[in-house]
């Protein structure tokens, strides 16, 4: 049902944000850097957007979260995010964040959904190679 045009125009904004992973890692690299010579959001906003508001135990999702305004924050958002990550997981296992220390966007769609609701180990690996590669 998720790839019906009626679905994708409907505002559900818990759940249908629809976009490719190229466009969602370059969001989240312009808010942490320029890109093409724009950065949405200065470093001080973005400081204070990752600080944390909430903490705890999810009563929907039954798992620890933890969040800024708006932003998802580690350890909650993805097991080998650094502390200086920000983002938010999305349905079936996609994930999408910016590193503020290393200023990279990074982020993961895929075509086979996963049921897990404590995150996705296929993104979960990709965010670790991609810290291995940029500390090399």
């Amino acid at each position: 049902m998720w790839n019906r045009r009626a679905l994708h125009a409907a505002e559900l904004p818990s759940s249908n944000g629809i976009a490719t992973a190229r466009a969602l890692a370059r969001l989240y690299a312009a808010l942490v850097g320029a890109v093409d010579g724009a950065r949405l959001l200065r470093p001080e906003t973005l400081d204070a957007a990752c600080t944390v508001q909430s903490e705890g135990a999810d009563a929907v999702l039954y798992l620890p979260t933890r969040f800024g305004l708006g932003f998802m924050l580690p350890p909650a958002l993805c097991p080998s995010a650094p502390p200086s990550a920000f983002g938010h997981p999305g349905a079936g296992g996609s994930l999408a964040l910016g590193d503020r220390a290393r200023e990279v966007g990074f982020a993961y769609v895929m075509n086979r959904m996963s049921l897990a609701t404590a995150g996705d180990p296929r993104a979960d690996a990709l965010v670790a190679a991609l810290g291995r590669c940029l500390d090399a």
